[in-house]
């Protein structure tokens, strides 16, 4: 017999990540196609070879707040607000644990990244969807209304995944002040890309944080680095709850040195929001604007799940949106890549229809 597992773990699907097919190109999860800076890779060689990073120990709290002073500094936020994880997926996790036991509510607008609902759902949490509008732009009256007196987070991609649309501080300030007793999560991984960030609203509101990720535009996402912006009061708290040492001693050199990149950074974005550009325009289907390094594209009446096994059987893995909450069956998400890879992409999509 085996022993009983909690029942609101059955409900759980596994989270799956984008498809890699060696030799295809893959274009699935919204990686940076020019890899990490440089530089990275040889702060990284030098630093063992020093023996500045000794990998029989654990890794430094003076580094973790060099790490937290670069990212203070990058941000235009103080050092004390900042706090880092294993990626915005660690960072998260820490979150609903302060916030979520049975019983408390969270706020979800689909599409968006399945975590959120997954996360919510271990710490026994209810998850509540609302709908996004065509557009797949939020109602504020439609959000406030679904929160309740068991509401405590409340879940705001900008950029949201799959869609690629922002949220206005406007919105996020109606929001934070019609709920005080919930926690705003704004994720803001892809907001590199993206023409405004939110980070102000840190400030403005005690009840909004902010994620931040080293997985996209600084090309770290095997090393998993992420942090979020949040109001002082919670840092000490997070810091309670969190594991220790989730940030790897490598990983803290590595984001540190990425940090310092600008030149890398920057060409990572200008790639990204040339190509955003070039496929939006050239792909001829439906295609949503995205102010992430990915765009959405509507296949219909195609299904999603027949494009994507046509791409690839083209050397070409996209992630078919069918797996996301709301999404439907029709909606395809293209990583932005190398302009050869863009290239491609739009001949296969004109072979296709």
């Amino acid at each position: 017999m085996r022993v009983p597992i909690r029942p609101a773990l059955k409900e759980l699907k596994e989270y799956k990540p984008g498809k890699f097919v060696k030799g295809a190109i893959k274009l699935s999860s919204n990686e940076n196609p020019l890899g990490p800076s440089p530089k990275v890779l040889t702060e990284i060689l030098e630093s063992i070879k020093d023996g500045e990073i000794p990998l029989s120990v654990y890794p430094w709290e003076r580094n973790e707040e060099e790490l937290r002073e670069e990212i203070a500094g990058y941000t235009g936020m103080e050092k004390d607000n900042i706090v880092i994880g294993a990626g915005v997926d660690g960072v998260l996790d820490t979150l609903v644990k302060i916030f979520i036991a049975d019983s408390a509510e969270a706020i979800i607008p689909v599409p968006t990244f399945s975590l959120y609902e997954s996360l919510v759902k271990i710490a026994g949490g209810k998850p509540r969807y609302l709908t996004r509008k065509s557009d797949f732009s939020i109602s504020v009256a439609d959000l406030s209304s679904a929160c309740t007196e068991k509401t405590r987070m409340l879940f705001l991609a900008s950029p949201n995944n799959p869609t690629g649309n922002c949220i206005s501080e406007d919105e996020v300030r109606e929001i934070a002040q019609s709920v005080p007793e919930a926690m705003v999560i704004i994720d803001e991984a892809y907001v590199e890309f993206a023409d405004s960030s939110l980070l102000k609203q840190v400030e403005e509101n005690e009840n909004v944080l902010v994620l931040r990720t080293f997985s996209k535009a600084f090309g770290l996402a095997g090393l998993r680095v992420g942090y979020a912006v949040v109001p002082k009061w919670l840092a000490s708290l997070y810091k309670k709850v969190s594991m220790p040492f989730t940030v790897n001693s490598i990983a803290i050199i590595a984001a540190m040195a990425a940090l310092k990149d600008k030149e890398h950074i920057r060409k990572s974005v200008e790639l990204v929001k040339h190509g955003r550009k070039f496929l939006t325009e050239n792909l001829q289907l439906k295609v949503y604007p995205s102010q992430a390094n990915f765009v959405l594209l509507d296949v219909a009446p195609a299904k999603s799940s027949d494009v994507y096994d046509a791409l690839l059987k083209r050397g070409i893995v996209v992630r078919n949106c069918s797996s996301f909450r709301g999404a439907g069956d029709s909606l395809i998400r293209i990583s932005v890549g190398t302009r050869e890879q863009n290239d491609r992409v739009v001949e296969a999509f004109d072979s296709l229809f």
